[in-house]
């Protein structure tokens, strides 16, 4: 991972979240901005290009051995959170795609994907094996309680579920949530029931019956779900 290569936001205390962006090769009076966001233990930075999409893809290489915050922070101080969403607002606004912004994360990415989403008033969100509630097992490893640990303090955090982000006055993307077998089956189903239930209960839409064909290749996977955001939109 070379950071001198990639281009950074900073806050106040100096705390750089470095991240690349590539706009779109063609200008058009419609392109969306993507903002991908990988999940915990890979923290590198994706490049990518579309010539129709503006593409953001930021680096989470905070807490437990630099693996990631879940795009929160660090000891209940989260300022990635905070960096993230200027760095959206920043581009989006810069770049005049506001109104069509667009979310893709797996696994930790798909909890960060959902959360900024809901933040920045995404258009739609592609989570694929989203984590929802976070320090909720009761059997984790020593592994994944020093990753959640350097994450949160003793304090119960707002972000600790992201059903308390929802409710059923605010606008809210439209999510789509996905799995292709590879996680813990009982565990997502679990987690993606609860979050269907309490959309549902605050009347906010989320699919889970469309789900873009996915591979092991992270270029084509983001290709795929480009394509699969521009045939909902267009009611395909």
């Amino acid at each position: 991972m070379h950071n001198e290569d990639l281009l950074y936001v900073e806050d106040a205390k100096k705390r750089k979240l470095f991240y690349r962006f590539t706009p779109a090769a063609i200008a058009s009076n419609f392109v969306p901005l993507i903002v991908i966001l990988d999940d915990e233990g890979k923290a590198q930075e994706r490049h990518f290009e579309h010539k129709m999409w503006n593409v953001l893809t930021p680096l989470d290489n905070f807490g437990y051995e630099n693996k990631g915050s879940c795009w929160l922070g660090e000891k209940g101080d989260f300022f990635v959170k905070d960096l993230l969403q200027h760095l959206i607002h920043e581009i989006a606004e810069e770049y005049e795609c506001e109104d069509h912004i667009y979310m893709y994360g797996s696994s930790m990415g798909g909890y960060g994907a959902i959360l900024h989403g809901i933040l920045c008033k995404a258009n739609a969100v592609y989570a694929h094996a989203p984590y929802i509630r976070l320090q909720e097992t009761n059997n984790a490893n020593t592994a994944q309680k020093n990753f959640y640990d350097s994450i949160f303090n003793e304090s119960i955090s707002k972000e600790n579920d992201l059903t308390n982000f929802l409710n059923p006055i605010d606008a809210f993307p439209i999510f789509y949530l996905c799995d292709d077998g590879t996680a813990d089956e009982n565990c997502l189903e679990d987690e993606m029931t609860y979050f269907l239930d309490a959309c549902k209960k605050n009347d906010i839409k989320v699919d889970l019956d469309h789900c873009a064909k996915l591979g092991n290749d992270g270029t084509q996977t983001v290709k795929e779900v480009l394509n699969f955001f521009e045939r909902m939109a267009s009611g395909a």
